[in-house]
This record gives structure tokens, sequence and C-alpha cells, in this order.
């Protein structure tokens, strides 16, 4: 089976869709040729056009964000491996995570404590200053004034099998 990657107006992914839904695509004219497969065609009697790899729609489709689901790994690389309240660089081995609300505050108002905007990358030495107390009865700012923790976006493309060469370019691995 062969499958053609299909990108949205903007150049990002939205899915892989069979050969057969892709020639459809191309017959009512919503999307453009981008990238074909090396030495194939499509052929039919009267016409011959090269066989798409990947497809871009001539129009833009807006697609709603689904959250990423909260993991410690996930909040260390939303903060690049950098202290939220200091602006240490941190390595992998340590880097800690820090709840901006206390864990036991979270549980008292039944509010969960593992969640984007209530976790942040931390040095030791500042989670250890910090304790079990909030940032302002610690004494501590963020580091950028203007930070927030957000909830990463993520699209819905989910790759499960081997790209092919030419949607490495279009797909961020």
């Amino acid at each position: 089976m062969i499958n053609v990657l299909l990108l949205n107006a903007s150049f990002e992914p939205l899915a892989v869709v069979g050969l057969s839904r892709a020639v459809s695509l191309i017959m009512d004219g919503k999307v453009d040729l981008v990238e074909a497969v090396p030495g194939r065609e499509l052929r039919s009697p009267s016409t011959r056009q090269p066989m798409p790899s990947v497809l871009r729609l001539r129009y833009y489709v807006n697609v709603p964000r689904r959250g990423v689901g909260w993991s410690r790994r996930g909040v260390l690389t939303r903060d690049h491996y950098t202290c939220q309240y200091c602006g240490k660089r941190l390595g992998a081995h340590e880097a800690t995570i820090d709840h901006v609300a206390p864990q036991w505050h979270c549980r008292a108002h039944n509010i969960p404590p593992n969640t984007w905007s209530n976790t942040v990358a931390c040095c030791p030495r500042c989670q250890q200053r910090k304790g079990g107390r909030s940032m302002h009865d610690a004494g501590l700012r963020f580091h950028d004034p203007n930070y927030e923790p957000k909830t990463p976006r993520t699209s819905y493309l989910v790759m499960t099998s081997s790209i092919r060469p030419e949607w490495k370019q279009y797909i961020r691995i």
C-alpha cells in the first residue's frame, strides 16, 4: 500500500492518506503536488502524472489542538532544561520538577498537583530553598517575569511506521 503525506496550506502535517484518496484530492483540485515518488508515475490511457508522495491543501483547514499528556520529561523539554527560578541550565541528571502550588495545598483543595500550569523545571538548590512553601512564602520569582507555565501544543499526526525520506523535512522528529 502506498501512502501519501497530506500537509495543510501552512505546510503543517495533517495526515497520511492512501493513494486512492490522494488521487481523488488531486482530481478534485483540492491539493497541490509538493513531492513525487522518484521514478514512479500514475498512468491512464490519456494522461500521465508523477506519483504523489507529499500533497499540500490549497486552502487552510483549522484543526483544533489537543493537549499533550503531562509528564516529567515533557515539563523539562517545555522549559528547555532551565531552572525557572534562577535561570540555570540543567543537565538531565540534575533537573527536577517543582510544583508552583505545593502538593499539600493542591490535595487540601482537591486540585491535581501534576498539571502543566503547576509544574516547572527547577534546579536542586532552588527546590530545596522553596521546600513545601508557595513561591511568595519562599521569596522566589520566575527568572523571566513574563514566564507562564503552559500546556504545549501538539498535532494530530501520529507516525507508526517508517517515514519516507522525502517526508522528513515536513515532519518534526
